[in-house]
């Protein structure tokens, strides 16, 4: 990461010519790239969820931060200098904030303190559904196109797909988008999320279910806790890849972690290293999907970096981050890709926070990862609901938003035809 405290500084003003200043003089190289005859693609997606009713579960806890009144009063000030000098695209308002961990070993001295904040909320989203034969074809009907051209497709599925009368939580979303879903040409899903226990076990278990029946394999998951670690491995023109997912979060705190019953994996650095080593000894890649960092904020927390590096180290080729539903900046560590957050994908609701987005298309031969290419997708009020490919000034808006809260990495991402390039060739 780039050290200069001025140059970071310039990079993340408000002023665009300070910022276009910093990006000179770090000078982050790259080009644009034909991807190889030989080579396949892989498309990395962010949060998906189909559920057009959000609703807010009578008891939501918080972690109860240690001296939080302090801690506030310098948020607010920290926020008034963002408002005077940073642009809140690129830094987040945010100071000294936790990062919590799920991890399977915890000290016993550790006591978290929780608080409870009493209320509900239920948001009906009017969709017109007139523009397609069935409402579950909705949200692809203008990217699946462009997915089925792709050998490989995995999102983040961020709700149980059931037909649960009781739900749990913010999300759960009709089982026959399980169908859509295969439609459109998504390959696998992720589930190790904060949201798939929504419509608690049961619901968990639907999901399984539907996705089976559509022969949808999914990771971070699994019917006891080895069998979740075991990942996905698919064989693509001769090439083996291990896919592998784990969350930071988990809205039901361990009671959805995978054990001797069937549950999700949790953001463990030890487990992950551990899972990679195995995975690495019968594939030739592994991607690893960490649903992490910090929610509707566009900084990456520096225990984020620290993580992804340990995971590089191991032995992964790939990390791809969700979360945040907003994107961050991309690094390359060690010539290989690590996709802090892609944003969103679909969402049948937004917010204010919230804004454009990006999939990546991950390009691999034999030889090694060719490199990334960005292609920036609709995510502004109802788009989101039904992204589509962007183009034109609106996609390379979003590309020099990466541009910039990549630099700070050193990561060059050249621009040409509204499709963000990140060249990793010579690292082959």
């Amino acid at each position: 990461m780039y050290s200069n405290p001025c140059i970071k500084w310039a990079l993340f003003s408000r002023s665009r010519a300070l910022q276009q200043l910093a990006f000179r003089l770090i000078n982050p190289e790259s080009s644009p790239f034909i991807p190889s005859d030989s080579s396949n693609s892989i498309i990395a997606c962010g949060d998906m969820s189909f559920d057009p009713e959000y609703r807010m579960p009578p008891g939501v806890y918080r972690l109860r931060e240690k001296h939080a009144g302090l801690m506030r009063l310098r948020r607010k000030i920290w926020q008034r200098l963002c408002k005077l000098i940073f642009s809140p695209r690129f830094l987040s308002h945010r100071i000294d904030t936790p990062y919590v961990e799920l991890l399977t070993k915890t000290s016993k001295n550790k006591k978290p303190k929780f608080l409870s904040e009493h209320y509900r909320t239920r948001i009906d989203i009017d969709v017109d559904y007139s523009s397609v034969n069935s409402r579950f074809a909705y949200p692809f009907k203008k990217i699946e196109s462009f997915l089925k051209e792709k050998d490989i497709v995995w999102a983040n599925l961020e709700t149980p797909i059931s037909d649960s009368p009781r739900t749990y939580g913010f999300f759960i979303s009709d089982p026959r988008y399980a169908n859509a879903m295969k439609d459109a040409g998504i390959t696998l899903v992720c589930l190790a999320n904060n949201h798939i226990f929504d419509a608690g076990e049961v619901g968990f278990l639907d999901t399984i279910e539907h996705l089976e029946q559509m022969g949808i394999p999914y990771t971070g998951a699994g019917n006891n806790f080895e069998h979740a670690r075991l990942g996905r491995l698919i064989k693509l023109n001769g090439k083996k890849i291990g896919f592998l997912s784990y969350t930071q979060y988990c809205n039901t705190n361990y009671a959805s972690i995978a054990a001797e019953y069937s549950g999700i994996l949790p953001l463990d650095p030890e487990i992950i290293v551990e899972d990679i080593n195995i995975v690495k000894k019968s594939a030739d890649y592994v991607l690893v999907s960490l649903h992490w960092g910090i929610i509707n904020q566009h900084s990456i927390h520096r225990k984020q970096i620290e993580i992804a590096h340990l995971l590089i180290d191991a032995g992964a080729d790939i990390i791809v981050g969700h979360s945040p539903h907003i994107p961050h900046g991309i690094e390359i560590y060690r010539g290989k890709p690590i996709l802090y957050s892609l944003g969103n994908f679909i969402f049948p609701y937004n917010r204010t926070e919230w804004s454009d987005n990006f999939l990546a298309e991950i390009i691999i031969n034999k030889k090694g990862v060719e490199g990334v290419m960005l292609h920036p997708i609709s995510g502004q009020g109802k788009d989101l609901f039904q992204p589509e490919i962007l183009k034109g000034e609106r996609a390379d808006s979003l590309l020099y938003e990466l541009q910039i809260k990549s630099a700070i990495f050193k990561t060059g991402i050249a621009i040409q035809n509204h499709i963000g390039y990140i060249n990793l060739i010579n690292h082959l």
